[in-house]
């Protein structure tokens, strides 16, 4: 064995060094653009923190918001209602990432517009996705026809306004009527859930996050809206214990 070592070309050492090398280089790398281009990951966006890279969220006016599709509460209901929990764990996750990447891909994403109503407020904390502001519980209403009055859907959505006023949620109130629409919510989804009633339909939850840049509560002045600098992708939803 020795004397065949010995035969082999004196570059044969530096060939294999260089291949080894190479076959490294291409691992890093791949794990490298792999942590980058999947922030919504937890254990990727951990490291990103640790490493001082995480994604800078943009913030947004009504000229430069997303230009996503605009969707009702019976549109939405429909489209998850049969969702398994693993179809909606994939919708979440891609939701997930296109806030994180300034929805450089939006295949899931949409505004929800229609009339809801305030059901619950309350400041964010340290233990919700996104730590700075407050948000809103809604519940949504459907007009049957042009001659009913309109009526409590199984649709329920919360919408987060990541704000530096987070005193600003007592501007809203409890009974408060909400047009949602592109202008000037830009309340735009994050997450979908569902709560199955046993004497009732299933609801079906939709979690937003507000890309505006300046709002006015019902009750109160103006507030302006900034993105968070970072999140808790370990957070639970829905934000509201739903009572």
């Amino acid at each position: 064995m020795e004397r065949m070592a010995n035969r082999r070309p004196s570059y044969f050492w530096w060939f294999l060094a260089l291949i080894l090398a190479s076959c490294f280089s291409i691992l890093c790398w791949s794990l490298c653009s792999a942590i980058f281009n999947q922030p919504e990951i937890p254990k990727n966006y951990e490291i990103l923190k640790k490493i001082g890279r995480l994604p800078v969220l943009k913030p947004y006016t009504s000229e430069t918001a997303p230009k996503h599709p605009t969707s009702t509460a019976p549109i939405m209901r429909k489209r998850y209602i049969e969702f398994t929990d693993k179809e909606l764990n994939t919708v979440n996750r891609s939701l997930m990432h296109s806030y994180l990447t300034n929805y450089r891909e939006f295949t899931f994403c949409t505004y929800l517009e229609g009339e809801y109503r305030v059901t619950a407020t309350r400041k964010l904390t340290r233990d919700d996705v996104i730590s700075t502001g407050f948000a809103i519980r809604l519940r949504a209403y459907v007009q049957p026809d042009e001659y009913s009055e309109s009526t409590p859907y199984p649709v329920i959505v919360e919408v987060i306004f990541p704000t530096p006023h987070p005193d600003a949620y007592k501007g809203f109130h409890r009974g408060d009527v909400i047009e949602l629409g592109i202008t000037p919510h830009f309340a735009s989804l994050l997450h979908v859930g569902k709560i199955e009633q046993k004497e009732d339909d299933t609801i079906v939850i939709l979690t937003t996050v507000s890309l505006a840049g300046k709002l006015k509560t019902p009750h109160a002045g103006t507030f302006n809206l900034a993105p968070p600098k970072e999140v808790n992708l370990d957070a639970r939803f829905p934000l509201f214990n739903q009572k």
